[in-house]
């Protein structure tokens, strides 16, 4: 899966969920790469994802009220008269570049998207017509990951060396990529018990039962 977004005056970012990695590549306007890294499966969890939106609609309204009292009078006078005057022209430039400051703002204060994991974080313009798409990249992200370590290190051998194989097993239930069913079913294929926890009677402590 491949996400892709420009931001003016920003650059690009790229995000690809490759076979064993995730890859990412910020470039800047002149396409020179500022940050490219490739983080492993294996250091992605937890995987959270972040919408921030804080547009100032009092500041909007405010400008837009200032440039309906400036544009007044040169609208009045064109309609009026049939002529453009320096006035007129100069409104609209003020409202294009009010428009490209809003714009620029949306992008990169007032509406982003968070991709967090374990290692790495990447802001992103939060662009409403891509809410969608992000939101299937964080989903995708987690299953993907979740499927490579559960098929990578989700296996044991009773006949290795066990301690090794349940720090393993402890460690993918902690990241939730096996329930506690699943952690608890290959611990006791490893030591042959139900628990761990050490049984206790007349106030001393007894190994766990195996089970046959």
């Amino acid at each position: 899966m491949i996400f892709n977004q420009k931001q003016l005056f920003q650059g690009s970012t790229r995000i690809v969920l490759r076979a064993e990695s995730l890859y990412v590549c910020k470039r800047n306007p002149q396409g020179v790469a500022t940050l490219e890294t490739e983080v492993p499966y294996e250091e992605i969890l937890p995987v959270k994802a972040v919408e921030h939106r804080h547009i100032p609609v009092n500041q909007l309204l405010l400008t837009g009220l200032l440039l309906a009292f400036l544009g007044y009078q040169p609208w009045r006078q064109w309609l009026a008269t049939g002529q453009a005057s320096l006035s007129l022209y100069l409104w609209w430039g003020i409202l294009g570049l009010n428009a490209l400051a809003s714009w620029v703002r949306f992008e990169q204060q007032w509406c982003t998207f968070r991709l967090q994991t374990a290692h790495l974080v990447v802001t992103l313009a939060g662009r409403p017509w891509q809410r969608k798409q992000f939101r299937q990249l964080v989903a995708e992200l987690e299953r993907r990951t979740k499927t490579y370590l559960r098929s990578e290190y989700g296996q044991v051998n009773p006949l290795g060396f066990i301690e090794p194989q349940l720090r393993r097993v402890a460690w993918l239930h902690e990241l939730n990529v096996l329930s506690a069913r699943e952690a608890q079913a290959l611990s006791t294929r490893l030591t042959g018990r139900r628990s761990t926890a050490p049984l206790k009677s007349m106030g001393q402590e007894l190994e766990a039962p195996y089970l046959n």
